[in-house]
């Protein structure tokens, strides 16, 4: 199935019993998630929306909360996603899963989420065989130009097909000479760009040839990539600093996000002897294997911190993109808290917030 179909049955209020989201398009899967986060009337989230991190042993507790008659709205729904792709599932989860796919609950709907499964495992396989599974993989031109039209569409922005295809080639990801797979479109870059251009442009009804030189793939060079070289190295001050310049540029915070997470989950894959060689992100846009790419980046990060500190590091990514969408507090400052407890390796809770944050220099 399409991430496209997948929005749609969700959308109309017909969704499937259980869903398992497949792919390395980061964007895709915020889509997916954003999709069911719309489902549910806003009144009712706390009681029919369940964001659950997956924990080996505990699936059991967890699928029997989905038997229960859901508060509020017809229908709950269960998010499950795991930084590590599901691969802590053991034989009790196997287990669990199997029972609950018997007699799958009639109201309530389970979604597992991974980037890159290890399809070897007995939890994947049952994934694969017994549940419907979307593939999110990035898009393809004519793909994202129809994405962008709807897009635009909603801003109050026309652009004609043909010049829309223009925009779309350039996010397009370099070609991976090791794959046989044609490149796909960067969306979440793509968004990003377009959301800086109507930003500086608030008049503007129709976009045109004349647009295509303010719309800017992503460099090589790319600010962000220096974000990543400081974290990697444990340089709090450098990392602050740059922060602070991609938030006064209006760097998107999901972008930054998303871009931290990649850092720490491709390290990960290199301290693992199955990551030794591995050299793409997944989302694409950053696929390059020499000096200042991410992977080159990761190589960098891997020697910094340690297993434990990697895990904890995207455990706590995810929570800070969490808090900032639910803006309960300033962004800068959850970012900021994430950089600082990531660098320096600050065990304890969460939000234990350092004394300098939200102080002058701030």
């Amino acid at each position: 199935m399409r991430p496209t179909e997948f929005i749609r049955q969700v959308t109309s209020g017909k969704p499937g019993a259980i869903y398992f989201l497949r792919g390395p398009d980061r964007f895709m899967h915020e889509e997916c998630r954003a999709a069911v986060l719309h489902a549910v009337p806003p009144e009712a989230r706390a009681w029919c929306l369940a964001e659950v991190e997956f924990e080996s042993g505990a699936l059991a507790r967890q699928l029997d909360n989905a038997h229960q008659i859901p508060m509020l709205a017809g229908h709950s729904y269960f998010l499950f996603s795991d930084p590590e792709d599901l691969r802590r599932a053991g034989d009790e989860d196997v287990e669990a899963l199997e029972a609950y796919l018997k007699k799958p609950s009639a109201c309530a709907t389970l979604v597992f989420a991974a980037v890159e499964p290890d399809r070897r495992r007995k939890f994947i396989q049952l994934l694969e065989k017994k549940t419907t599974v979307v593939e999110l993989l990035p898009p393809d031109r004519h793909e994202a130009a129809h994405w962008l039209e709807g897009y635009l569409r909603r801003a109050g922005v026309a652009i004609e097909p043909e010049l829309a295809e223009q925009v779309a080639a350039r996010f397009e990801d370099r070609p991976d000479p090791r794959r046989e797979t044609k490149p796909g479109v960067n969306l979440l870059g793509m968004r990003t760009e377009l959301e800086k251009m109507l930003t500086a442009r608030p008049e503007a009804k129709r976009l045109g040839e004349s647009d295509l030189e303010h719309i800017v793939s992503f460099r090589e060079d790319h600010e962000i990539n220096k974000l990543l070289e400081a974290i990697a190295e444990r340089q709090l001050d450098r990392a602050l600093e740059r922060l602070r310049t991609l938030l006064a540029s209006k760097e998107p915070e999901a972008l930054i996000l998303w871009s931290i997470g990649d850092l720490f989950r491709q390290a990960l894959k290199c301290t693992t002897t199955a990551g030794r060689g591995y050299g793409s992100g997944y989302g694409g846009g950053f696929y390059r294997s020499g000096k200042g790419s991410t992977f080159e980046i990761a190589q960098r990060a891997a020697k910094r911190y340690s297993p434990e500190e990697l895990g904890q590091a995207l455990r706590r990514t995810r929570d800070t993109d969490l808090a900032v969408k639910s803006s309960w507090r300033d962004s800068r400052v959850l970012l900021e808290i994430l950089i600082w407890q990531v660098t320096v390796g600050k065990a304890g809770s969460a939000w234990a917030e350092p004394t300098w944050v939200g102080g002058a220099d701030a």
